[in-house]
Protein backbone atom coordinates (compact mmCIF):
# COMPACT_ATOMS: atom_id res chain seq x y z
CA UNK A 1 0.00 0.00 0.00
CA UNK A 2 1.38 3.41 -0.95
CA UNK A 3 2.64 5.33 2.02
CA UNK A 4 3.20 2.22 4.14
CA UNK A 5 0.92 0.58 6.71
CA UNK A 6 -1.51 3.38 7.54
CA UNK A 7 -3.71 1.24 9.79
CA UNK A 8 -0.91 0.32 12.18
CA UNK A 9 0.00 3.99 12.72
CA UNK A 10 -3.54 4.84 13.84
CA UNK A 11 -3.97 5.87 17.48
CA UNK A 12 -4.38 2.97 19.92
CA UNK A 13 -7.98 3.93 20.78
CA UNK A 14 -9.04 3.73 17.11
CA UNK A 15 -7.40 0.34 16.57
CA UNK A 16 -9.10 -1.08 19.65
CA UNK A 17 -12.40 0.35 18.44
CA UNK A 18 -11.91 -1.44 15.11
CA UNK A 19 -11.22 -4.74 16.90
CA UNK A 20 -14.35 -4.30 19.01
CA UNK A 21 -16.50 -4.72 15.91
CA UNK A 22 -15.03 -8.15 15.14
CA UNK A 23 -15.95 -11.54 16.53
CA UNK A 24 -13.69 -12.49 19.40
CA UNK A 25 -11.91 -15.20 17.41
CA UNK A 26 -11.27 -12.81 14.51
CA UNK A 27 -10.01 -10.14 16.90
CA UNK A 28 -7.48 -12.60 18.35
CA UNK A 29 -6.33 -13.56 14.85
CA UNK A 30 -5.24 -9.97 14.16
CA UNK A 31 -2.31 -10.62 16.50
CA UNK A 32 -0.61 -12.24 13.51
CA UNK A 33 -0.77 -9.09 11.37
CA UNK A 34 2.27 -7.38 12.83
CA UNK A 35 4.33 -7.14 15.99
CA UNK A 36 2.45 -3.99 17.04
CA UNK A 37 -0.87 -5.89 16.84
CA UNK A 38 0.25 -8.90 18.86
CA UNK A 39 -1.34 -7.89 22.16
CA UNK A 40 -4.00 -5.43 21.04
CA UNK A 41 -6.83 -7.95 21.49
CA UNK A 42 -6.04 -8.16 25.22
CA UNK A 43 -7.24 -4.56 25.56
CA UNK A 44 -10.71 -5.24 24.14
CA UNK A 45 -13.44 -3.49 26.20
CA UNK A 46 -16.09 -5.80 24.73
CA UNK A 47 -16.35 -9.59 25.09
CA UNK A 48 -19.11 -11.72 23.55
CA UNK A 49 -18.84 -15.52 23.84
CA UNK A 50 -21.19 -18.44 23.38
CA UNK A 51 -20.77 -22.10 24.25
CA UNK A 52 -22.71 -22.83 21.03
CA UNK A 53 -19.93 -21.60 18.74
CA UNK A 54 -17.21 -22.55 21.26
CA UNK A 55 -14.55 -20.02 20.19
CA UNK A 56 -12.29 -21.13 23.06
CA UNK A 57 -11.48 -24.49 21.52
CA UNK A 58 -13.14 -26.72 24.10
CA UNK A 59 -13.55 -30.27 22.84
CA UNK A 60 -17.13 -31.03 21.79
CA UNK A 61 -16.66 -34.55 23.14
CA UNK A 62 -17.02 -33.26 26.69
CA UNK A 63 -20.04 -34.80 28.48
CA UNK A 64 -23.05 -32.49 28.26
CA UNK A 65 -23.46 -32.30 32.02
CA UNK A 66 -19.99 -30.78 32.38
CA UNK A 67 -19.70 -28.79 29.17
CA UNK A 68 -20.91 -25.39 30.38
CA UNK A 69 -19.02 -25.67 33.67
CA UNK A 70 -15.72 -26.43 31.94
CA UNK A 71 -16.39 -23.80 29.30
CA UNK A 72 -17.26 -21.15 31.90
CA UNK A 73 -14.05 -21.93 33.80
CA UNK A 74 -12.13 -21.38 30.58
CA UNK A 75 -13.84 -18.00 30.12
CA UNK A 76 -12.75 -17.10 33.66
CA UNK A 77 -9.16 -18.09 32.87
CA UNK A 78 -9.25 -16.01 29.70
CA UNK A 79 -10.49 -12.90 31.51
CA UNK A 80 -8.06 -13.46 34.39
CA UNK A 81 -4.85 -14.18 32.50
CA UNK A 82 -5.20 -12.58 29.06
CA UNK A 83 -7.63 -9.68 28.99
CA UNK A 84 -6.29 -6.57 30.69
CA UNK A 85 -9.65 -4.85 31.03
CA UNK A 86 -11.74 -3.07 31.98
CA UNK A 87 -14.41 -5.00 30.07
CA UNK A 88 -17.30 -2.57 29.71
CA UNK A 89 -19.57 -4.77 27.57
CA UNK A 90 -19.87 -8.44 28.49
CA UNK A 91 -22.10 -11.06 26.88
CA UNK A 92 -22.30 -14.81 27.57
CA UNK A 93 -24.63 -17.42 26.09
CA UNK A 94 -24.95 -21.00 27.36
CA UNK A 95 -26.31 -23.50 24.86
CA UNK A 96 -25.18 -27.02 25.67
CA UNK A 97 -24.90 -28.48 29.14
CA UNK A 98 -27.51 -29.24 31.77
CA UNK A 99 -25.35 -28.39 34.76
CA UNK A 100 -27.00 -28.11 38.13
CA UNK A 101 -27.37 -24.73 39.78
CA UNK A 102 -24.91 -25.71 42.52
CA UNK A 103 -22.18 -26.12 39.90
CA UNK A 104 -22.82 -23.12 37.68
CA UNK A 105 -23.69 -20.47 40.26
CA UNK A 106 -20.28 -20.32 42.04
CA UNK A 107 -18.46 -20.23 38.71
CA UNK A 108 -20.63 -17.42 37.38
CA UNK A 109 -20.33 -15.42 40.60
CA UNK A 110 -16.56 -15.78 40.53
CA UNK A 111 -16.46 -14.56 36.92
CA UNK A 112 -18.71 -11.56 37.60
CA UNK A 113 -16.63 -10.64 40.65
CA UNK A 114 -13.48 -10.78 38.50
CA UNK A 115 -15.05 -8.44 35.95
CA UNK A 116 -15.95 -6.01 38.73
CA UNK A 117 -12.38 -5.97 40.03
CA UNK A 118 -11.14 -5.18 36.54
CA UNK A 119 -13.08 -1.95 36.48
CA UNK A 120 -16.78 -2.69 36.33
CA UNK A 121 -19.26 -3.49 33.57
CA UNK A 122 -21.68 -1.09 31.91
CA UNK A 123 -23.52 -3.58 29.68
CA UNK A 124 -24.20 -7.17 30.76
CA UNK A 125 -26.02 -9.86 28.74
CA UNK A 126 -26.48 -13.37 30.10
CA UNK A 127 -28.47 -15.82 27.98
CA UNK A 128 -29.14 -19.32 29.22
CA UNK A 129 -30.77 -21.75 26.78
CA UNK A 130 -30.72 -24.77 29.10
CA UNK A 131 -33.90 -26.13 30.66
CA UNK A 132 -33.02 -24.84 34.15
CA UNK A 133 -32.64 -21.21 35.17
CA UNK A 134 -29.13 -19.99 35.86
CA UNK A 135 -28.83 -18.30 39.27
CA UNK A 136 -27.28 -14.82 39.35
CA UNK A 137 -26.52 -13.92 42.96
CA UNK A 138 -23.87 -11.18 42.93
CA UNK A 139 -25.14 -8.83 40.25
CA UNK A 140 -25.92 -5.83 42.55
CA UNK A 141 -22.17 -5.33 43.01
CA UNK A 142 -22.11 -3.78 39.54
CA UNK A 143 -22.83 -0.19 40.52
CA UNK A 144 -21.80 1.09 37.06
CA UNK A 145 -24.26 -1.17 35.24
CA UNK A 146 -26.26 0.76 32.62
CA UNK A 147 -27.80 -2.06 30.58
CA UNK A 148 -28.87 -5.48 31.84
CA UNK A 149 -30.21 -8.31 29.66
CA UNK A 150 -31.01 -11.67 31.28
CA UNK A 151 -32.64 -14.67 29.60
CA UNK A 152 -33.77 -17.75 31.55
CA UNK A 153 -32.03 -16.69 34.73
CA UNK A 154 -32.89 -16.32 38.42
CA UNK A 155 -31.80 -12.96 39.79
CA UNK A 156 -31.33 -13.22 43.57
CA UNK A 157 -31.12 -9.81 45.25
CA UNK A 158 -29.26 -9.43 48.57
CA UNK A 159 -30.91 -8.25 51.77
CA UNK A 160 -31.40 -4.49 51.79
CA UNK A 161 -30.96 -4.09 48.04
CA UNK A 162 -32.51 -0.79 46.92
CA UNK A 163 -32.10 -0.81 43.16
CA UNK A 164 -29.79 -0.17 40.22
CA UNK A 165 -29.00 3.53 40.41
CA UNK A 166 -27.47 3.89 36.92
CA UNK A 167 -29.46 1.34 34.92
CA UNK A 168 -31.12 2.78 31.79
CA UNK A 169 -32.25 -0.44 30.05
CA UNK A 170 -33.55 -3.66 31.61
CA UNK A 171 -34.49 -6.73 29.55
CA UNK A 172 -35.71 -9.77 31.49
CA UNK A 173 -37.08 -12.73 29.54
CA UNK A 174 -38.20 -15.74 31.55
CA UNK A 175 -36.12 -14.44 34.46
CA UNK A 176 -37.34 -14.62 38.04
CA UNK A 177 -36.50 -12.06 40.72
CA UNK A 178 -36.42 -12.88 44.42
CA UNK A 179 -34.81 -11.86 47.71
CA UNK A 180 -31.81 -13.77 49.04
CA UNK A 181 -33.01 -13.85 52.66
CA UNK A 182 -36.45 -15.24 51.76
CA UNK A 183 -37.40 -16.44 48.29
CA UNK A 184 -41.07 -15.83 49.13
CA UNK A 185 -40.58 -12.26 50.37
CA UNK A 186 -41.79 -9.58 47.92
CA UNK A 187 -39.13 -7.05 46.90
CA UNK A 188 -39.28 -3.41 45.85
CA UNK A 189 -37.16 -2.22 42.94
CA UNK A 190 -36.00 1.32 42.26
CA UNK A 191 -34.65 2.43 38.88
CA UNK A 192 -34.18 6.23 39.00
CA UNK A 193 -32.68 6.45 35.47
CA UNK A 194 -34.41 3.52 33.73
CA UNK A 195 -35.86 4.40 30.32
CA UNK A 196 -36.50 1.03 28.62
CA UNK A 197 -38.05 -2.01 30.32
CA UNK A 198 -38.87 -5.44 28.82
CA UNK A 199 -40.17 -8.35 30.88
CA UNK A 200 -42.57 -11.27 30.89
CA UNK A 201 -45.58 -11.46 33.21
CA UNK A 202 -44.11 -14.18 35.41
CA UNK A 203 -40.82 -12.35 36.02
CA UNK A 204 -42.14 -10.15 38.76
CA UNK A 205 -44.36 -12.44 40.78
CA UNK A 206 -42.20 -11.63 43.84
CA UNK A 207 -41.93 -7.91 43.06
CA UNK A 208 -44.43 -5.74 44.89
CA UNK A 209 -43.50 -2.35 43.46
CA UNK A 210 -41.33 -0.76 40.77
CA UNK A 211 -40.17 2.85 40.90
CA UNK A 212 -38.98 4.16 37.51
CA UNK A 213 -39.81 7.87 37.17
CA UNK A 214 -37.85 8.29 33.90
CA UNK A 215 -39.32 5.25 32.13
CA UNK A 216 -40.29 5.95 28.51
CA UNK A 217 -40.87 2.53 26.95
CA UNK A 218 -42.26 -0.67 28.48
CA UNK A 219 -42.84 -4.05 26.81
CA UNK A 220 -44.74 -6.67 28.82
CA UNK A 221 -44.93 -10.09 27.25
CA UNK A 222 -46.27 -13.53 28.04
CA UNK A 223 -43.88 -16.46 28.31
CA UNK A 224 -45.07 -19.55 26.43
CA UNK A 225 -43.77 -21.78 29.22
CA UNK A 226 -46.52 -20.53 31.52
CA UNK A 227 -49.96 -21.04 30.07
CA UNK A 228 -51.88 -20.11 33.16
CA UNK A 229 -53.42 -17.11 34.88
CA UNK A 230 -54.19 -16.54 38.52
CA UNK A 231 -55.69 -13.87 40.76
CA UNK A 232 -52.34 -13.29 42.43
CA UNK A 233 -50.45 -12.92 39.17
CA UNK A 234 -53.19 -10.65 37.82
CA UNK A 235 -52.81 -8.32 40.82
CA UNK A 236 -49.04 -8.28 40.40
CA UNK A 237 -49.37 -7.54 36.70
CA UNK A 238 -51.83 -4.73 37.36
CA UNK A 239 -49.49 -3.27 39.98
CA UNK A 240 -46.59 -3.33 37.55
CA UNK A 241 -48.61 -1.68 34.81
CA UNK A 242 -49.63 0.98 37.33
CA UNK A 243 -45.92 1.53 38.07
CA UNK A 244 -45.20 2.19 34.39
CA UNK A 245 -48.30 4.28 33.72
CA UNK A 246 -46.19 7.34 32.81
CA UNK A 247 -44.57 5.73 29.76
CA UNK A 248 -44.97 7.13 26.25
CA UNK A 249 -44.74 3.70 24.56
CA UNK A 250 -46.37 0.49 25.82
CA UNK A 251 -46.47 -3.02 24.33
CA UNK A 252 -48.64 -5.69 25.96
CA UNK A 253 -48.69 -9.44 25.33
CA UNK A 254 -51.74 -11.24 24.00
CA UNK A 255 -53.07 -12.33 27.41
CA UNK A 256 -52.84 -8.91 29.09
CA UNK A 257 -56.62 -8.47 28.92
CA UNK A 258 -57.08 -11.88 30.52
CA UNK A 259 -54.96 -10.80 33.47
CA UNK A 260 -56.77 -7.47 33.79
CA UNK A 261 -60.18 -9.15 33.63
CA UNK A 262 -59.41 -11.08 36.83
CA UNK A 263 -59.17 -7.83 38.80
CA UNK A 264 -62.15 -5.64 39.60
CA UNK A 265 -62.93 -2.96 37.00
CA UNK A 266 -62.76 -0.03 36.50
CA UNK A 267 -59.15 0.78 37.40
CA UNK A 268 -58.37 4.15 38.91
CA UNK A 269 -55.34 5.11 36.81
CA UNK A 270 -54.65 6.22 33.24
CA UNK A 271 -51.71 6.64 30.88
CA UNK A 272 -51.45 10.43 30.56
CA UNK A 273 -48.23 10.39 28.47
CA UNK A 274 -48.91 7.36 26.28
CA UNK A 275 -48.57 8.04 22.56
CA UNK A 276 -47.91 4.52 21.21
CA UNK A 277 -49.84 1.40 22.26
CA UNK A 278 -49.51 -2.11 20.87
CA UNK A 279 -51.11 -5.29 22.15
CA UNK A 280 -51.91 -8.67 20.67
CA UNK A 281 -55.47 -9.92 20.94
CA UNK A 282 -56.97 -13.35 20.30
CA UNK A 283 -60.57 -12.47 19.41
CA UNK A 284 -61.69 -16.09 19.78
CA UNK A 285 -61.04 -16.02 23.53
CA UNK A 286 -62.52 -12.61 24.39
CA UNK A 287 -65.35 -12.78 26.91
CA UNK A 288 -67.47 -10.02 28.47
CA UNK A 289 -64.99 -9.20 31.25
CA UNK A 290 -62.06 -9.10 28.84
CA UNK A 291 -64.06 -6.81 26.58
CA UNK A 292 -64.57 -4.52 29.57
CA UNK A 293 -60.82 -4.47 30.18
CA UNK A 294 -60.32 -3.69 26.50
CA UNK A 295 -62.66 -0.68 26.69
CA UNK A 296 -60.91 0.54 29.84
CA UNK A 297 -57.53 0.26 28.12
CA UNK A 298 -58.68 2.42 25.21
CA UNK A 299 -60.29 5.01 27.50
CA UNK A 300 -57.16 5.26 29.68
CA UNK A 301 -55.02 6.73 26.87
CA UNK A 302 -56.48 10.17 26.17
CA UNK A 303 -53.54 11.31 23.99
CA UNK A 304 -52.90 8.14 22.02
CA UNK A 305 -51.42 8.77 18.55
CA UNK A 306 -50.63 5.28 17.25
Amino acid sequence: MAGGDRISVLPLEIKISLLSHLDFKDAVRTSALAHSWRHLWTLLPRLSLSSCSDPLGLARSSPDIYFDAIWLQRVHDLVSSSLQGPILHFQLAFCYGADTESVMTPLLCCLLDLLLRKGGVETLHLQNFNHRRLAVTCLPSFHALKELDLCNCHLVLPTGFCGFNRLTKLDLLDTLISSANDLRLPVNLSFPLLRHLIFTFTNFEMVSQISAPCLEKACIFHCDLYNFTSQKLAQVTLGLVTSVSTVSSLTLGFNALEFFSLVALPFNFTFPRLRFLRFDLNVDTVDKRMYGAFLWLLRSVPFLEE
